[in-house]
């Protein structure tokens, strides 16, 4: 990446996930709140539950008691991840960072290019944006959305950054 593109990118320095139900609920939607280095916050909406739930045991681990008492003791792929990540080094070298830098207007959704090195070759590969983060939590790696994609996630949700936040 150019130093000019570099320029381009703000820096991801929190990620809360967000789960929503209806009133009776019935239904859960998840979003994740990405908090940038320039006070502003960039959310995702329609994220996968399991990719929320993951998320959110990164930033709050809970005790093997704790994980039982939920009400479906099945773990999933990014359990099973969780438990990994330490076994993965070789993984974990070669992932450089994640970078949310597009979005696709016919499909209303957004795109990350996840940036490795292998073997000497760079390579970009573009994923789902919550799977991108998950992997860059997961392996402690900077996330990076570019001013393009802040820009135009503002003008699908006009609501100001300050309705996102929580009460003091």
């Amino acid at each position: 990446m150019t130093e000019n593109e570099e320029s381009k990118l703000l820096r991801v320095v929190g990620v809360e996930p967000v789960l929503m139900s209806d009133l009776e609920e019935f239904i859960e939607i998840a979003a994740l709140h990405c908090y940038l280095e320039n006070n502003e916050i960039f959310t995702l909406y329609n994220v996968p539950l399991e990719i929320a739930r993951a998320i959110e045991k990164l930033n709050n681990p809970v005790s093997e008691e704790q994980l039982n008492s939920l009400n479906d003791s099945r773990e999933s792929l990014y359990d099973v991840l969780l438990l990994l990540a330490p076994k993965l080094r070789e993984l974990k070298n070669s992932i450089k960072k994640v970078v949310i830098d597009s979005y696709d207007a016919n499909k209303g959704v957004y795109n990350a290019s996840i940036l490795m090195k292998i073997d000497g070759i760079s390579l970009r590969k573009k994923m789902i944006p919550s799977h991108a983060i998950f992997i860059s939590l997961l392996f402690n790696k900077p996330i990076y959305v570019t001013r393009e994609v802040l820009e135009i996630s503002k003008m699908l949700n006009p609501l100001s950054d300050e309705f996102f936040r929580e009460e003091e």
